[in-house]
């Protein structure tokens, strides 16, 4: 079965951790903001409507808490598939921060972000990545207890490394691509290279000319529609990152590969 999945991360503006600090900053900001991520969220989710697919949306609490001031959430997601991200985009493993979490703060960390994206979207989240992609077996050990169903946040090689699998603990572990471009060189199923205009989206179809089996994921930040690492987009820049994504959700039903959700995928493979 060869599908693919469009996912979200929805956080605070060009996140980045910070030494000694457990909440993520926004860069060239002292106090988080959302205002990127949020006119991004709502242009993501017209586009997917657009040509009719479905997104996994990986909230973070705290984001999910501000941004639900002003919009919708319930409405704005309804029928796409929401997921956890954290709470304040915090680094479970301490590798950038130097702060080694307990097991006990990560349980309080995790659980109070699904209760607010519960809360806020009216969903209780399956699925979970986590912020940075730092992730260990004390992290999934909490996730397990938590009752989720699943993480997406490793890497796995194709071709043949695109299926979802059990981890040690039980939890299914639902990984990005990694693979070759058509000049050898690595590259992942993240599009961040292709905003700061390092990729172009012929390297992200031919990927997925590559994908013969399993499911294919794909991963995108809302922000990023609408700001770069050097500051905010014009609206006519934001329009054409919007088009990129477009052009590659596109080039992929255009090649017979299915859309769907990381828990439908799950649940089509008959592993619950």
């Amino acid at each position: 079965m060869r599908c693919a999945a469009f996912t979200v991360d929805v956080d605070r503006d060009v996140n980045e951790p910070r030494e000694g600090a457990v909440e993520a900053a926004c860069r060239g900001s002292p106090v988080p903001r959302y205002s990127s991520t949020r006119e991004g969220l709502e242009i993501i989710v017209d586009m997917l409507d657009e040509l009719g697919v479905k997104g996994t949306f990986f909230m973070e609490g705290e984001a999910a808490e501000v941004l639900s001031t002003d919009i919708d959430l319930r409405n704005l997601l309804n029928g796409h598939e929401v997921a956890a991200h954290g709470y304040a985009h915090e680094d479970l493993t301490g590798e950038s921060t130097g702060i080694i979490p307990s097991e006990e703060w990560l349980d309080a960390i995790i659980g109070r972000s699904l209760a607010v994206i519960e809360d806020v979207t009216g969903v209780r989240p399956q699925g979970f990545r986590a912020p940075y992609q730092h992730i260990n077996e004390q992290v999934v050990a909490v996730l397990q207890r938590r009752g989720l169903m699943y993480d997406s946040t490793l890497f796995a090689e194709m071709p043949s490394g695109l299926h979802p699998y059990l981890l040690p603990s039980g939890l299914i572990e639902v990984p990005l691509a990694q693979g070759r471009d058509a000049t050898g060189r690595r590259m992942q199923s993240y599009l961040w290279p292709l905003h700061e205009g390092r990729r172009e989206v012929n390297d992200y179809l031919q990927l997925i000319d590559g994908h013969e089996d399993g499911l294919f994921v794909l991963a995108d930040h809302s922000w990023h529609i609408v700001e770069s690492l050097s500051g905010v987009r014009s609206p006519q820049r934001a329009e054409t990152e919007i088009g990129k994504v477009r052009h590659i959700l596109q080039g992929t039903l255009d090649r017979g590969v299915e859309i769907v959700t990381l828990s439908n995928y799950i649940r089509m493979e008959g592993m619950l």
